[in-house]
């Protein structure tokens, strides 16, 4: 006799798993509640989570996440099962702090959490480097500057995952906008300008590197204008 399993039950078993997993992280946070559920709300809410743990899982060899704030993404890989070794950095001192302190509670050993500047992070030796909402604070002259600097990194045998805002797409665009404010007002991000690319310009400035791009919206149930890009050797 065959089990046919259902679609259905599998997905709701797998979300299950995801709400255990992203849990387990935010109770490792000593932020206060508020925090805790930021932590498991933004886990199970963003679908670049996901996204990229599937692209991530696929690779062998260390992550390098730029602008990476709590270090969520490494405690998630982590939660997976993805072991690559990660490296992350932010200009956030106390997020880098307190997710070194989720990550000791969690014993996470292959988490390294540097304060520091994602233009002058180092690169080297990584095969995924992510960029998850961040691009759109750099000035656009420092925004070329980083694509530069990423599409040599594709040219060195490197990944390159990016989510980023873009202009051009009618109210979710002005949403974006205005949960940009609202970081700002709150004292989530301190200062910084907004300055989001268009995803056309996005495309032609990494094909001038050398790069072969594919792009697809990345916003899951979000009001937000967000796009997902995989950047690699066009070679």
């Amino acid at each position: 006799m065959f089990l046919r399993l259902d679609p259905q039950c599998e997905y709701r078993g797998q979300m299950t798993q995801d709400k255990v997993k992203a849990h387990s992280i935010a109770q490792a946070f000593r932020g206060g509640r508020w925090l805790r559920g930021y932590v498991r709300g933004k886990i199970t809410g963003d679908p670049v989570f996901g996204a990229a743990s599937e692209m991530i899982g696929q690779r062998l060899g260390p992550v390098v996440d730029l602008g990476c704030g709590l270090g969520l993404l490494g405690l998630w890989l982590g939660a997976c099962g993805i072991s690559n070794g990660y490296r992350g950095c932010d200009l956030g001192g106390w997020k880098i702090e307190a997710g070194r302190l989720a990550a000791c509670r969690l014993g996470s050993t292959d988490m390294l959490l540097e304060q520091a500047d994602m233009l002058q992070f180092p690169l080297e030796g990584a095969r995924t480097i992510c960029a998850f909402d961040v691009m759109h604070y750099l000035p656009l002259a420092q925004q070329e500057v980083f694509i530069q600097r990423l599409a040599r990194a594709t040219n060195s045998g490197a990944l390159v995952l990016m989510r980023t805002g873009v202009r051009g797409c009618g109210w979710r665009t002005g949403a974006t906008l205005l949960e940009e404010w609202w970081t700002r007002a709150s004292g989530w991000i301190q200062g910084g300008q907004v300055a989001f690319p268009s995803l056309k310009d996005l495309h032609a400035a990494f094909e001038r590197g050398g790069c072969r791009v594919v792009s697809r919206p990345l916003w899951g149930r979000t009001p937000f204008s967000s796009h997902w890009l995989e950047v690699s050797a066009r070679h």
